[in-house]
Protein backbone atom coordinates (compact mmCIF):
# COMPACT_ATOMS: atom_id res chain seq x y z
CA UNK A 1 0.00 0.00 0.00
CA UNK A 2 1.02 3.54 -0.94
CA UNK A 3 0.51 6.88 -0.73
CA UNK A 4 0.60 8.64 -4.06
CA UNK A 5 1.72 12.11 -4.27
CA UNK A 6 -0.16 14.27 -6.35
CA UNK A 7 2.68 17.14 -6.41
CA UNK A 8 5.62 17.44 -8.43
CA UNK A 9 9.40 15.67 -7.21
CA UNK A 10 11.03 17.36 -4.41
CA UNK A 11 14.41 16.68 -6.40
CA UNK A 12 15.13 16.45 -10.21
CA UNK A 13 15.51 12.75 -10.66
CA UNK A 14 14.63 11.53 -7.57
CA UNK A 15 13.26 7.88 -7.56
CA UNK A 16 9.77 6.43 -7.69
CA UNK A 17 10.16 6.04 -3.55
CA UNK A 18 10.80 9.49 -2.85
CA UNK A 19 7.22 10.23 -4.57
CA UNK A 20 5.19 7.27 -2.38
CA UNK A 21 4.79 6.85 1.26
CA UNK A 22 4.38 3.11 2.06
CA UNK A 23 1.36 2.63 4.54
CA UNK A 24 0.49 -0.74 6.42
CA UNK A 25 -2.92 -2.14 6.77
CA UNK A 26 -5.47 -1.11 10.11
CA UNK A 27 -7.27 -3.30 12.60
CA UNK A 28 -5.01 -3.70 15.76
CA UNK A 29 -7.37 -2.77 19.07
CA UNK A 30 -6.13 -1.17 22.04
CA UNK A 31 -6.41 -4.37 24.20
CA UNK A 32 -4.45 -5.89 21.91
CA UNK A 33 -1.91 -3.36 22.21
CA UNK A 34 -1.63 -4.07 25.93
CA UNK A 35 -0.99 -7.83 24.67
CA UNK A 36 1.83 -7.05 22.81
CA UNK A 37 3.05 -5.22 25.51
CA UNK A 38 2.62 -7.36 28.83
CA UNK A 39 3.00 -10.36 26.26
CA UNK A 40 6.30 -9.09 25.04
CA UNK A 41 7.75 -8.01 28.92
CA UNK A 42 7.05 -11.60 30.29
CA UNK A 43 8.23 -14.10 28.05
CA UNK A 44 10.10 -17.32 29.05
CA UNK A 45 13.08 -15.41 31.16
CA UNK A 46 11.16 -16.09 34.70
CA UNK A 47 11.99 -20.03 33.91
CA UNK A 48 15.11 -20.23 32.44
CA UNK A 49 17.00 -17.45 33.90
CA UNK A 50 15.32 -17.64 37.48
CA UNK A 51 18.06 -19.43 39.11
CA UNK A 52 20.44 -16.76 38.35
CA UNK A 53 18.39 -14.16 39.98
CA UNK A 54 18.01 -16.55 43.09
CA UNK A 55 21.66 -16.80 43.31
CA UNK A 56 22.72 -13.41 42.43
CA UNK A 57 20.07 -11.38 44.25
CA UNK A 58 18.44 -13.44 46.70
CA UNK A 59 14.69 -13.93 46.95
CA UNK A 60 14.22 -10.21 48.49
CA UNK A 61 16.80 -8.85 46.99
CA UNK A 62 15.79 -9.80 43.19
CA UNK A 63 12.16 -8.67 44.26
CA UNK A 64 13.54 -5.29 44.98
CA UNK A 65 15.77 -4.82 42.06
CA UNK A 66 12.35 -5.84 39.74
CA UNK A 67 10.43 -3.35 41.68
CA UNK A 68 13.04 -0.67 41.29
CA UNK A 69 12.77 -1.66 37.74
CA UNK A 70 9.58 -1.61 37.39
CA UNK A 71 9.02 1.53 38.44
CA UNK A 72 12.01 3.20 36.75
CA UNK A 73 10.05 1.05 34.06
CA UNK A 74 6.72 3.07 34.46
CA UNK A 75 8.53 6.74 34.27
CA UNK A 76 10.05 6.27 31.14
CA UNK A 77 6.59 4.50 29.90
CA UNK A 78 4.69 7.61 30.43
CA UNK A 79 7.04 9.48 28.41
CA UNK A 80 6.78 6.93 25.57
CA UNK A 81 2.81 7.72 25.93
CA UNK A 82 3.23 11.22 25.26
CA UNK A 83 5.21 10.70 22.18
CA UNK A 84 2.93 7.47 20.81
CA UNK A 85 -0.19 9.66 20.84
CA UNK A 86 1.63 12.32 19.71
CA UNK A 87 3.39 10.91 16.74
CA UNK A 88 1.09 7.76 15.77
CA UNK A 89 3.18 6.24 13.34
CA UNK A 90 5.17 2.93 12.54
CA UNK A 91 8.38 3.07 14.13
CA UNK A 92 7.58 4.73 17.03
CA UNK A 93 11.15 5.80 17.83
CA UNK A 94 12.27 6.79 14.35
CA UNK A 95 9.75 9.47 14.59
CA UNK A 96 10.56 10.77 17.94
CA UNK A 97 14.26 11.09 17.74
CA UNK A 98 14.05 12.44 14.45
CA UNK A 99 11.90 15.35 15.67
CA UNK A 100 14.06 15.87 18.75
CA UNK A 101 17.72 15.26 17.73
CA UNK A 102 17.42 14.82 13.65
CA UNK A 103 18.27 12.12 11.31
CA UNK A 104 21.27 10.31 12.48
CA UNK A 105 20.33 10.44 15.79
CA UNK A 106 16.42 8.55 14.57
CA UNK A 107 18.65 5.99 13.21
CA UNK A 108 21.66 5.25 15.66
CA UNK A 109 18.33 4.69 17.98
CA UNK A 110 16.54 2.48 16.12
CA UNK A 111 18.87 0.55 14.86
CA UNK A 112 19.90 -0.48 18.32
CA UNK A 113 16.27 -1.38 18.54
CA UNK A 114 16.40 -3.24 15.92
CA UNK A 115 19.20 -5.49 17.94
CA UNK A 116 16.56 -5.82 21.20
CA UNK A 117 14.04 -6.89 18.88
CA UNK A 118 15.82 -9.22 16.35
CA UNK A 119 18.41 -10.89 18.66
CA UNK A 120 15.51 -11.18 21.40
CA UNK A 121 13.59 -13.08 18.34
CA UNK A 122 16.95 -15.17 18.76
CA UNK A 123 16.69 -15.79 22.31
CA UNK A 124 13.43 -17.12 21.96
CA UNK A 125 14.09 -19.69 19.10
CA UNK A 126 17.10 -21.08 21.32
CA UNK A 127 14.91 -21.08 24.65
CA UNK A 128 11.78 -22.89 22.82
CA UNK A 129 14.05 -25.55 23.06
CA UNK A 130 15.11 -25.63 26.66
CA UNK A 131 11.41 -25.79 27.76
CA UNK A 132 10.76 -28.57 25.78
CA UNK A 133 13.35 -30.36 26.65
CA UNK A 134 12.18 -30.38 29.93
CA UNK A 135 8.83 -31.41 28.64
CA UNK A 136 10.08 -34.50 26.41
CA UNK A 137 13.60 -35.66 28.28
CA UNK A 138 15.89 -35.92 25.77
CA UNK A 139 14.01 -34.26 22.82
CA UNK A 140 17.61 -32.67 21.18
CA UNK A 141 19.30 -34.85 19.03
CA UNK A 142 22.24 -35.63 17.99
CA UNK A 143 25.24 -33.08 18.56
CA UNK A 144 25.46 -31.21 15.27
CA UNK A 145 28.29 -28.58 16.28
CA UNK A 146 29.58 -26.97 18.94
CA UNK A 147 30.30 -22.84 19.48
CA UNK A 148 31.13 -21.11 22.42
CA UNK A 149 31.51 -23.39 24.37
CA UNK A 150 28.09 -24.73 23.95
CA UNK A 151 26.84 -28.08 22.37
CA UNK A 152 24.30 -27.51 19.33
CA UNK A 153 21.81 -30.44 18.78
CA UNK A 154 19.74 -31.22 15.50
CA UNK A 155 16.11 -31.16 16.85
CA UNK A 156 16.60 -28.01 19.38
CA UNK A 157 17.95 -25.72 16.68
CA UNK A 158 15.31 -27.61 13.93
CA UNK A 159 12.24 -26.48 16.65
CA UNK A 160 13.72 -22.96 16.62
CA UNK A 161 14.00 -22.43 13.15
CA UNK A 162 10.62 -23.95 12.36
CA UNK A 163 8.94 -22.10 14.68
CA UNK A 164 10.53 -19.25 13.73
CA UNK A 165 9.19 -19.55 10.39
CA UNK A 166 5.74 -19.93 11.76
CA UNK A 167 5.84 -16.69 13.42
CA UNK A 168 7.45 -15.36 10.12
CA UNK A 169 4.32 -16.34 8.12
CA UNK A 170 1.73 -14.97 10.99
CA UNK A 171 3.05 -11.86 10.75
CA UNK A 172 3.39 -12.07 7.03
CA UNK A 173 -0.51 -12.44 6.68
CA UNK A 174 -0.60 -8.91 8.35
CA UNK A 175 -0.52 -6.99 11.88
CA UNK A 176 -4.44 -7.87 12.52
CA UNK A 177 -3.36 -11.22 12.31
CA UNK A 178 -0.64 -11.21 14.68
CA UNK A 179 -2.86 -9.25 17.04
CA UNK A 180 -4.97 -11.83 16.90
CA UNK A 181 -2.46 -14.36 17.78
CA UNK A 182 -1.21 -12.28 20.64
CA UNK A 183 -4.36 -11.70 22.34
CA UNK A 184 -4.86 -15.58 22.38
CA UNK A 185 -1.57 -16.69 23.50
CA UNK A 186 -1.36 -14.23 26.60
CA UNK A 187 -4.67 -15.25 27.58
CA UNK A 188 -3.00 -18.61 28.14
CA UNK A 189 -0.22 -17.09 29.71
CA UNK A 190 -1.80 -15.24 32.41
CA UNK A 191 -4.79 -18.26 33.20
CA UNK A 192 -1.41 -20.66 33.77
CA UNK A 193 0.55 -18.47 35.83
CA UNK A 194 -2.24 -17.80 38.55
CA UNK A 195 -2.49 -21.27 38.72
CA UNK A 196 1.34 -21.87 39.26
CA UNK A 197 1.39 -18.85 41.45
CA UNK A 198 -1.81 -20.07 43.63
CA UNK A 199 -0.56 -22.92 43.76
CA UNK A 200 3.44 -22.73 44.48
CA UNK A 201 2.31 -20.08 47.80
CA UNK A 202 0.06 -22.29 48.86
CA UNK A 203 1.90 -25.04 49.41
CA UNK A 204 5.37 -23.60 50.15
CA UNK A 205 7.03 -22.48 53.33
CA UNK A 206 7.89 -19.35 54.28
CA UNK A 207 11.04 -21.22 55.68
CA UNK A 208 12.42 -21.82 52.19
CA UNK A 209 12.74 -18.02 51.52
CA UNK A 210 16.25 -17.97 53.56
CA UNK A 211 18.84 -16.20 52.05
CA UNK A 212 16.40 -12.94 51.58
CA UNK A 213 20.09 -11.67 50.02
CA UNK A 214 22.94 -12.48 48.66
CA UNK A 215 25.83 -12.40 51.01
CA UNK A 216 26.00 -11.66 54.62
CA UNK A 217 26.92 -7.85 54.33
CA UNK A 218 24.83 -4.74 53.41
CA UNK A 219 27.89 -4.14 50.40
CA UNK A 220 27.08 -7.94 49.09
CA UNK A 221 23.50 -7.66 49.05
CA UNK A 222 23.17 -4.21 47.68
CA UNK A 223 26.02 -6.07 44.64
CA UNK A 224 23.62 -8.38 44.44
CA UNK A 225 20.52 -6.34 43.84
CA UNK A 226 22.75 -4.69 41.31
CA UNK A 227 23.30 -7.77 39.42
CA UNK A 228 19.80 -8.12 38.58
CA UNK A 229 19.01 -4.53 38.50
CA UNK A 230 21.49 -4.53 35.42
CA UNK A 231 19.07 -6.45 33.40
CA UNK A 232 16.32 -4.94 34.16
CA UNK A 233 15.99 -2.79 30.62
CA UNK A 234 15.93 -6.59 29.32
CA UNK A 235 13.59 -7.66 31.47
CA UNK A 236 10.97 -4.57 31.11
CA UNK A 237 11.33 -4.06 27.65
CA UNK A 238 8.02 -4.55 26.00
CA UNK A 239 6.21 -2.08 26.62
CA UNK A 240 7.96 -0.13 23.48
CA UNK A 241 6.58 -2.43 21.10
CA UNK A 242 3.54 -0.45 20.48
CA UNK A 243 5.13 2.75 19.47
CA UNK A 244 5.69 0.28 16.81
CA UNK A 245 1.77 -0.81 15.94
CA UNK A 246 0.48 2.75 16.28
CA UNK A 247 0.08 3.45 12.73
CA UNK A 248 -2.20 0.06 12.34
CA UNK A 249 -4.29 0.82 15.55
CA UNK A 250 -7.63 0.81 13.97
CA UNK A 251 -9.40 4.29 12.88
CA UNK A 252 -11.34 5.77 16.07
CA UNK A 253 -9.20 4.02 18.88
CA UNK A 254 -8.98 6.95 21.71
CA UNK A 255 -5.36 7.59 21.90
CA UNK A 256 -5.66 9.08 25.21
CA UNK A 257 -6.12 5.53 26.81
CA UNK A 258 -2.42 5.10 25.56
CA UNK A 259 -1.33 5.99 28.84
CA UNK A 260 -3.92 3.26 30.74
CA UNK A 261 -2.57 0.57 28.43
CA UNK A 262 1.38 1.06 28.92
CA UNK A 263 1.29 1.88 32.16
CA UNK A 264 -0.76 -1.76 33.11
CA UNK A 265 1.13 -3.25 30.96
CA UNK A 266 4.14 -2.78 33.36
CA UNK A 267 2.77 -2.61 36.83
CA UNK A 268 0.71 -6.11 35.82
CA UNK A 269 4.31 -6.90 34.68
CA UNK A 270 5.96 -5.77 37.89
CA UNK A 271 3.40 -7.76 40.02
CA UNK A 272 4.08 -10.62 37.63
CA UNK A 273 7.44 -10.73 38.30
CA UNK A 274 7.45 -10.33 42.18
CA UNK A 275 4.99 -13.15 42.61
CA UNK A 276 6.62 -15.88 40.30
CA UNK A 277 9.89 -15.50 42.22
CA UNK A 278 8.04 -15.63 45.55
CA UNK A 279 6.29 -18.67 44.28
CA UNK A 280 9.22 -20.48 43.43
CA UNK A 281 11.55 -19.55 46.21
CA UNK A 282 8.70 -20.37 48.86
CA UNK A 283 8.10 -24.12 46.88
CA UNK A 284 11.70 -25.87 47.83
CA UNK A 285 14.22 -25.22 49.95
CA UNK A 286 17.39 -23.02 48.29
CA UNK A 287 20.05 -25.41 47.42
CA UNK A 288 17.97 -27.49 45.72
CA UNK A 289 16.11 -25.28 43.85
CA UNK A 290 19.80 -23.85 42.45
CA UNK A 291 20.84 -27.30 41.73
CA UNK A 292 17.45 -27.83 39.65
CA UNK A 293 18.22 -26.33 35.55
CA UNK A 294 14.63 -24.85 35.49
CA UNK A 295 13.52 -24.23 39.21
CA UNK A 296 10.40 -22.79 38.89
CA UNK A 297 9.56 -26.49 37.37
CA UNK A 298 10.94 -28.23 39.55
CA UNK A 299 10.00 -26.38 42.33
CA UNK A 300 6.43 -27.13 42.09
CA UNK A 301 6.92 -30.73 40.73
CA UNK A 302 9.24 -31.49 43.87
CA UNK A 303 6.91 -29.67 46.39
CA UNK A 304 3.58 -31.35 45.25
CA UNK A 305 5.24 -34.44 44.13
CA UNK A 306 3.12 -34.01 41.12
CA UNK A 307 4.97 -33.39 37.31
CA UNK A 308 1.75 -32.09 36.30
CA UNK A 309 2.34 -28.86 38.26
CA UNK A 310 5.76 -28.87 36.95
CA UNK A 311 4.42 -29.41 33.04
CA UNK A 312 1.49 -26.51 33.60
CA UNK A 313 5.01 -24.19 34.40
CA UNK A 314 6.68 -25.23 31.49
CA UNK A 315 3.14 -24.55 29.23
CA UNK A 316 2.94 -20.87 30.77
CA UNK A 317 6.72 -20.43 30.06
CA UNK A 318 5.56 -21.83 26.47
CA UNK A 319 2.86 -19.15 26.41
CA UNK A 320 4.99 -16.58 27.27
CA UNK A 321 8.04 -17.77 24.88
CA UNK A 322 5.57 -17.46 22.34
CA UNK A 323 3.91 -13.41 23.35
CA UNK A 324 7.62 -12.86 23.58
CA UNK A 325 8.80 -14.20 20.29
CA UNK A 326 5.29 -12.68 18.12
CA UNK A 327 5.76 -9.35 19.40
CA UNK A 328 8.79 -8.64 19.19
CA UNK A 329 9.30 -10.30 15.13
CA UNK A 330 6.00 -7.41 14.86
CA UNK A 331 7.60 -4.93 16.36
CA UNK A 332 11.26 -5.74 14.71
CA UNK A 333 9.74 -5.63 11.46
CA UNK A 334 7.88 -2.16 11.75
CA UNK A 335 11.28 -0.51 13.01
CA UNK A 336 12.90 -1.79 10.01
CA UNK A 337 10.11 -0.97 8.02
CA UNK A 338 10.44 2.55 9.28
CA UNK A 339 13.86 3.25 8.73
CA UNK A 340 13.77 1.83 5.06
CA UNK A 341 10.78 4.11 4.49
CA UNK A 342 12.75 6.91 5.53
CA UNK A 343 15.49 5.98 3.25
CA UNK A 344 18.29 5.22 6.31
CA UNK A 345 18.63 1.76 5.09
CA UNK A 346 17.93 0.10 1.82
CA UNK A 347 14.21 1.13 0.55
CA UNK A 348 13.24 -2.42 -0.90
CA UNK A 349 13.07 -3.20 2.95
CA UNK A 350 9.80 -1.37 3.10
CA UNK A 351 7.97 -3.13 0.48
CA UNK A 352 4.31 -3.85 1.45
CA UNK A 353 2.37 -6.94 0.19
CA UNK A 354 -0.76 -5.76 -1.59
CA UNK A 355 -3.33 -8.24 -0.07
CA UNK A 356 -2.04 -8.56 3.63
CA UNK A 357 -0.99 -4.80 4.17
CA UNK A 358 2.52 -6.53 5.98
CA UNK A 359 5.86 -4.67 5.68
CA UNK A 360 6.54 -8.07 3.94
CA UNK A 361 10.43 -7.59 2.76
CA UNK A 362 11.24 -7.20 6.55
CA UNK A 363 9.08 -9.43 7.65
CA UNK A 364 12.04 -12.10 5.56
CA UNK A 365 14.82 -10.03 6.66
CA UNK A 366 14.01 -10.03 10.12
CA UNK A 367 13.57 -14.14 10.01
CA UNK A 368 16.92 -14.24 8.52
CA UNK A 369 18.90 -12.15 10.97
CA UNK A 370 16.88 -14.20 13.87
CA UNK A 371 17.87 -17.40 12.19
CA UNK A 372 21.04 -16.54 12.25
CA UNK A 373 21.52 -15.45 15.90
CA UNK A 374 19.80 -18.79 16.94
CA UNK A 375 22.66 -20.63 15.50
CA UNK A 376 24.89 -19.88 18.21
CA UNK A 377 23.24 -21.93 20.71
CA UNK A 378 22.75 -21.56 24.57
CA UNK A 379 25.60 -19.91 25.49
CA UNK A 380 24.58 -16.98 23.33
CA UNK A 381 21.53 -16.30 25.78
CA UNK A 382 23.16 -14.05 28.25
CA UNK A 383 25.46 -12.30 25.64
CA UNK A 384 21.63 -11.06 24.39
CA UNK A 385 20.31 -10.01 27.58
CA UNK A 386 23.56 -7.88 28.15
CA UNK A 387 23.85 -6.34 25.19
CA UNK A 388 20.13 -5.67 24.54
CA UNK A 389 19.83 -4.08 28.26
CA UNK A 390 22.88 -1.83 27.30
CA UNK A 391 21.16 -0.88 23.96
CA UNK A 392 17.56 -0.05 26.24
CA UNK A 393 18.42 2.25 28.70
CA UNK A 394 20.24 3.99 25.70
CA UNK A 395 17.42 4.28 23.65
CA UNK A 396 15.17 5.18 26.87
CA UNK A 397 17.33 8.42 27.85
CA UNK A 398 17.45 9.41 23.99
CA UNK A 399 13.26 9.39 24.01
CA UNK A 400 13.22 10.92 27.18
CA UNK A 401 15.27 13.36 26.32
CA UNK A 402 13.59 14.31 23.51
CA UNK A 403 10.46 14.54 25.34
CA UNK A 404 11.74 17.62 27.41
CA UNK A 405 13.33 18.86 23.91
CA UNK A 406 10.43 19.01 22.17
CA UNK A 407 8.38 20.70 24.79
CA UNK A 408 10.45 23.24 24.23
CA UNK A 409 11.13 23.52 20.37
CA UNK A 410 7.70 22.37 19.60
CA UNK A 411 5.40 23.27 22.01
CA UNK A 412 1.91 23.86 19.61
CA UNK A 413 2.32 19.87 18.72
CA UNK A 414 -0.63 18.40 19.82
CA UNK A 415 -0.75 16.57 22.51
CA UNK A 416 -3.38 14.18 23.59
CA UNK A 417 -1.68 12.73 26.91
CA UNK A 418 1.02 14.80 28.76
CA UNK A 419 3.00 13.41 31.41
CA UNK A 420 2.62 14.77 34.56
CA UNK A 421 5.14 16.43 37.01
CA UNK A 422 6.75 18.67 34.89
CA UNK A 423 10.35 18.83 33.99
CA UNK A 424 11.48 17.43 37.20
CA UNK A 425 9.29 14.26 36.68
CA UNK A 426 11.07 14.40 33.34
CA UNK A 427 14.51 14.60 34.22
CA UNK A 428 14.04 12.11 37.17
CA UNK A 429 12.76 9.80 34.06
CA UNK A 430 16.49 10.20 32.54
CA UNK A 431 17.93 9.69 35.30
CA UNK A 432 16.65 6.43 35.83
CA UNK A 433 17.17 5.55 31.80
CA UNK A 434 20.96 6.85 32.53
CA UNK A 435 21.56 4.61 35.62
CA UNK A 436 20.06 1.68 33.37
CA UNK A 437 22.59 2.67 30.76
CA UNK A 438 25.56 3.00 32.67
CA UNK A 439 24.64 -0.05 35.20
CA UNK A 440 23.87 -2.59 32.08
CA UNK A 441 27.20 -1.58 30.40
CA UNK A 442 29.70 -1.52 33.25
CA UNK A 443 27.95 -4.83 35.32
CA UNK A 444 29.52 -6.80 32.21
CA UNK A 445 32.99 -5.40 32.67
CA UNK A 446 32.95 -5.56 36.51
CA UNK A 447 32.19 -9.08 36.06
CA UNK A 448 34.84 -10.06 33.63
CA UNK A 449 37.66 -8.52 35.79
CA UNK A 450 38.19 -5.62 33.28
CA UNK A 451 38.64 -7.61 30.12
CA UNK A 452 36.10 -6.17 27.33
CA UNK A 453 33.13 -8.07 27.66
CA UNK A 454 31.48 -10.01 24.79
CA UNK A 455 28.47 -7.61 25.02
CA UNK A 456 30.51 -4.66 23.96
CA UNK A 457 31.66 -6.64 21.35
CA UNK A 458 28.90 -7.47 20.01
CA UNK A 459 27.40 -4.25 20.10
CA UNK A 460 30.34 -2.76 17.89
CA UNK A 461 29.75 -5.43 15.29
CA UNK A 462 26.01 -4.68 15.40
CA UNK A 463 27.44 -0.62 14.78
CA UNK A 464 29.73 -2.02 12.00
CA UNK A 465 26.59 -3.20 10.52
CA UNK A 466 24.44 -0.58 10.84
CA UNK A 467 27.24 1.70 9.18
CA UNK A 468 26.87 -0.73 5.96
CA UNK A 469 23.44 -0.37 5.86
CA UNK A 470 22.96 3.54 6.25
CA UNK A 471 26.00 4.31 3.74
CA UNK A 472 23.93 1.48 1.13
CA UNK A 473 21.43 4.01 1.12
CA UNK A 474 22.53 7.08 0.75
CA UNK A 475 22.34 7.76 -2.72
CA UNK A 476 18.65 7.77 -2.14
CA UNK A 477 18.81 9.54 0.48
CA UNK A 478 20.50 12.57 -1.24
CA UNK A 479 17.76 13.06 -3.58
CA UNK A 480 15.10 13.71 -0.77
CA UNK A 481 15.02 16.66 1.01
CA UNK A 482 14.29 17.53 4.75
CA UNK A 483 10.77 18.82 4.24
CA UNK A 484 9.71 15.15 2.17
CA UNK A 485 11.97 13.32 4.66
CA UNK A 486 9.59 14.55 7.53
CA UNK A 487 6.71 13.27 5.50
CA UNK A 488 8.15 10.22 4.90
CA UNK A 489 8.88 9.82 8.84
CA UNK A 490 6.02 11.35 9.89
CA UNK A 491 3.12 11.06 7.82
CA UNK A 492 2.99 15.32 7.25
CA UNK A 493 1.62 17.06 4.16
CA UNK A 494 3.76 16.08 1.55
CA UNK A 495 5.79 19.35 0.88
CA UNK A 496 5.09 19.04 -2.98
CA UNK A 497 1.61 18.99 -2.55
CA UNK A 498 -0.61 22.10 -4.20
CA UNK A 499 -1.51 24.35 -0.91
Amino acid sequence: MTEQVTGPMAEPGASDSGREREVLGRGIRLRSLFSLAFGTIIGVGWITVMGAWLSGAGVMGAIIAFAIGGLGMLAIGLCYAEMAAAYPVTGGEVAYVFEAWGARWSFACAWFLGFIYIFTTSFEAISVEWVVSALVPGFGGPVIYTLLGQEVRLWSLALGLAVMAIIAIINYRGGKTAAWFQDLMTGGLIILTLIFVVAGVAGGSAANLEPMFTGTTPGAALAGVAIVLATAGFWYAGFDTIPQAMEEVESGARLRLLPRVIGASIVFALLFYCLVILATAMSLPRPQLLAAELPAAAALEAAFTSPLLGRVVLFAGLCGLITTWNALFFAATRIVFAMARAHMIPHRLAAVHERHGSPSTAVIFVAVMGAVGALFGRNAILVIVGGASISAGVVFLVVVLGVLRLRKTRPDQPRPYTVPGGRAFLYLSALLALGLAAVAAWEPFRAGGGRIPAEWIVLAAWSALGFVFYRAAAPLRRTVGEERLRWLILSERDPGDAP
